[in-house]
This record gives C-alpha cells, structure tokens and sequence, in this order.
C-alpha cells in the first residue's frame, strides 16, 4: 500500500470500529435520517408517525405536515442509506445497529472515497507524496470531517458529492458524472445549489456543451427531491425545513430566503472564531491556505476560481444564516462542505515547522472530541477538547467502540493510537517535534482555558450520568453545597428511560 493510501486506511479502520452512538441519547440530526429509512422498510411510507410512537415520540428534528411526522432533513443521507438499512434489517431490529450501517454506507464510505480522490487529483497535478500524505492528513484528521466520516449526518456526504463534482467537471471532464454527484450533494443539502450556479457559471466560460451534460447529470436527482416533497408535504417545491415541528426553527425557516438573511459580519466571526465552535479554533492549519495560492499555477482559470470560489461562497451563505451553529456537533459544522476545496489547496503549499505545530494544533482539538462525545452543545463549552472532553477521557470514558467489549483500557488506547500512527505518517520526520509541540500546546490552553465553574461540571456530569451510563457522577461531580435542581433531576430520569440501550463502558 503506497503511503499516502495508508493514511486513508487508518482512518477507514477507525470508522469501522468507533460506534458513536451513546445510551439514551437520540441524536436528532441522524436519528431524524434513521426513521425515514425505519418508515419506509417497515410501514411502506415516508410518514415516520408510527416508527416515532415505538420511542415515545422522542425523536427530535421532524416536520409535521396533515396531523403527520416527516424528517425535517434533506433526503439524500436517507435515500443513499436506505439500501445499508434493508440489509442489515433483515438480521435485527436494534437501531445501533441499523443506524450503523447506514452511515457507514452514507458517511464513513464517501469519506473514504473523498480522500481517494483527493489523492489521485493532487498526483496528477504533480504533488509528490509527502505533500499529499500532509493532505490527507489534515482532511481526515484535523478537521471536523473526522467526527463526520463516523456520524450519520449530511456533511460527509455533501463535502465528498461537492468536490467530486468540482473534479469531474473541471480536470476530469466528465461534466454527465459531475453533474450526477452535484445533484446527490443538493439532494443531501439544499444550500449546495449556490455552488451548483458558481460552477455553471464558471463551466459555461469553457464549455457550454459541458454545461448541458452537467444538467442532465442533476436532473433525475431533481426529479428525487420534486417527488420527495410531493410524497411528503404535497407540493414538489414545499421543502421540510419550513414544516419543521420546534416553533422557532420553523419561523426561521419561513423567513428570508428559506431562513437565510442579510449577511451578518458576527455571524461571519462567529462561525471563524467563536471559541466553542470556530472553524480556524478547531482548525487553525487550515489558515495555511492563505499561502496557497500557488494551485493558480496548476490550475486552469475555470478550475481554480471554481476551487477558490467554492468554500468562500458556503462561508458567506451561512453568513446569512442566524442557526450558524447547528445545535449539537462539532464546529461550525454548516462549512463542512467547504473543507476538502480548502484543503487541496494546502497540498500546493508548503510544509513548514509552524505548519506542523498548526497541524498538531488542530488534530488534537478535532480528535479530542470526536473521539470522546462529538455532540458539543451549542454555546456551552469554549475550548470543548478542553471543558468538556478531556475531564470525560481523564475519568477513562470514550465514545463507544467495538473494542469496550474485549477491555476498557484497549478502547480507550487504540483509537489514540491509530491517530497518532497517522500523524506520523502524514507528517515529515523533521517536523515531528513541531506536531507535538502543538498538540502539547493545545491541550494545555484548552484545560487552562476551559476552566470548570458550576454551570460547566453539571453539564458535563449530566452527559457522563446519562450518556455514559455513570450513575451518580452528577452528584460526585458537583462542588459541596451545589444542590441538583428538580427540573433537572427530572429530566435526568426521562432520558434514562429512553432508547439507545447501555454500552459496555
């Protein structure tokens, strides 16, 4: 196996082993894509009524359209999934085990296939292999699409559907195949139709016989969505978002341009730099793409404007999006689209000592988290490898893994192992101390920084009491005099008794 295809393997051998999915906690942005599939096998129908009342009507993130319940999401995750949920429901029933396998077919897979072509691009356009091991490092484990590849939620699919598209139809020239996963990517999430425009617009400079054949591509995809809401909400262009069931999301939804306003310069910073959530906070590496603008020199002008135009353009829409956070997940998790376009422009740039510290930076704060409970609640925890994960992994918890079944200590280890192994593949050896210098550095200020007041140590001993299946770490965690209050207690309860089961923590 070359090198840089090891990089890609390890990641591929960690998807298969990490299993993030925790005791009673539902993860509404992809159980809300389970039960579409849960629906459709099980009671032949899109409405997922039914398939919610078995859960108690927990399941969050619905529409409600006519007295029934429909996910809220874009269907494509759901569609590529389904056939993954019809296999393996035909041996069990437990939603662990489904769910698993839909993203491994809808998530993990694309990843995989993402840095696969990322990989042969950056070879043809002359990147040796060191540069590309770099690059794959950092897409795969250094940015949020780690914690993406492992989750069933639409961004790994719409990062892998997007740049794919962009490959196709700008170096490869096979427009029909580049418009086919253009259309997966608006099918997965509605905002990739603003790419979708930039490329033609940058296509027709070219090639207007391109620019039909990329249209005809997207087409029957088109035909999917129209048919979709027709089924669902009663109208080809009624979309779910503005059906959504939580008051505030639906208002949001029905205002503006499909909830998107009038660019906000906070909201800009916000999703850049907030310290809970900013993409350059958990990425910093990332900014080594300011240096590299040396792709213009391998690149046509359609291809490289396209490149360039692609990220900075999803930047600016949600710009325009109050919701920029997306609730529970990993970073400003709206951009994660954008990241293999930035990406594949550091493979042009160069390897630095302070690029390495960057990149230890950024895999420490990405893995972290990812790795212990990537569901970081919005505006709760600064530093979240810090305030909330670490204090987690130091009482030896992490995410549920197949290898909690053989030893608790080996689940713990392995993972960070493998990560490691990566680094030091992806990385020179004459820049090894740099990597460590800089996740040392990151792990350090995120404890320093993310210092625990009453607020932070009860909402963290809530996620291991109930996530983590500790019984009374919320007690043992809060400060003497610091009493639980009743709403909580209560809703402690509650959980409990919800699905998924326990794990062998």
């Amino acid at each position: 196996m070359q090198t840089p295809a090891r990089i890609i393997g390890l990641y591929a051998i960690l998807a298969l082993l990490v299993i993030p999915i925790f005791p009673h906690f539902l993860s509404p942005n992809e159980f809300s894509r389970w039960i579409v599939d849960a629906a459709i096998v099980d009671d032949h129908t899109l409405d997922v009524t039914h398939v919610n009342s078995l859960f108690g009507n927990r399941i969050e993130d619905l529409a409600r359209f006519n007295g029934r319940q429909y996910s809220n999401k874009a269907p494509g995750v759901a569609l590529i999934g389904l056939p993954a949920y019809a296999i393996a429901r035909i041996f069990t029933a437990r939603p662990r085990v489904t769910l698993t396998a839909m993203r491994w077919l809808a998530s993990t897979l694309p990843i995989v296939l993402l840095a696969w072509m990322m990989m042969r691009a950056a070879h043809r356009f002359g990147v040796g292999d060191e540069a590309a091991c770099w690059m794959l490092l950092l897409l795969l484990f250094a940015t949020p699409l780690f914690a993406y590849g492992m989750l069933l939620f639409s961004h790994a699919l719409t990062a892998f559907a997007l740049f794919g598209s962009w490959l196709f139809l700008f170096t490869e020239r096979r427009p029909v195949l580049a418009g086919v996963l253009m259309g997966i990517a608006v099918l997965s999430e509605y905002t990739s139709a603003a790419v979708a425009i930039l490329f033609l617009i940058c296509a027709a400079i070219s090639s207007r016989r391109d620019v039909v054949r990329f249209v005809a591509g997207g087409l029957p995809f088109l035909g999917i969505l129209l048919l979709y809401n027709q089924l669902a909400f009663g109208n080809p262009i009624n979309i779910s978002y503005t059906f959504t069931e939580h008051t505030d999301y639906r208002a949001l939804a029905r205002s503006g341009f499909f909830g998107l306003h009038t660019p906000s310069i906070g909201t800009l910073a916000l999703q850049l730099f907030d310290p809970s959530r900013g993409l350059f906070v958990l990425s910093p590496v990332l900014v080594c793409a300011l240096s590299a603008l040396a792709a213009r020199r391998n690149l046509d002008k359609a291809a490289f404007w396209s490149l360039l135009g692609a990220p900075l353009l999803l930047i600016f829409v949600f710009a325009c999006y109050p919701y920029w956070h997306g609730g529970w997940g990993l970073g400003a998790r709206y951009l994660t689209p954008a990241l293999p376009f930035i990406v594949f422009l550091i493979a042009f740039a160069e390897i630095s000592f302070g690029a390495a510290v960057l990149m230890g930076m950024s895999i420490a704060a990405v893995v972290i988290v990812s790795l212990v409970f990537p569901f970081v609640p919005p505006n709760a925890f600064p530093l979240p490898w810090g305030s909330l994960a670490w204090p987690i992994l130091r009482d030896g918890l992490v995410a549920p893994n197949l290898l909690h079944f053989i030893a608790r200590p080996i689940a713990v280890a392995v993972p960070f192992i493998l990560v490691i192994a990566a680094a030091l593949i992806g990385v020179p050896r004459r820049f090894w101390s740099g990597l460590a210098a800089g996740a040392i550095i990151t792990i350090a200020v995120g404890i320093l920084y993310g210092g625990s007041t009453s607020s932070l140590l009860m909402a963290r001993a809530y996620i291991e009491e109930v996530y983590f299946d500790q019984r009374g770490a919320l007690v043992r965690h809060l400060p003497k005099g610091v009493a639980v209050q009743p709403s909580i207690e209560q809703h402690l309860r509650n959980e409990l008794e919800s699905p998924p089961p326990t794990w062998p923590f």
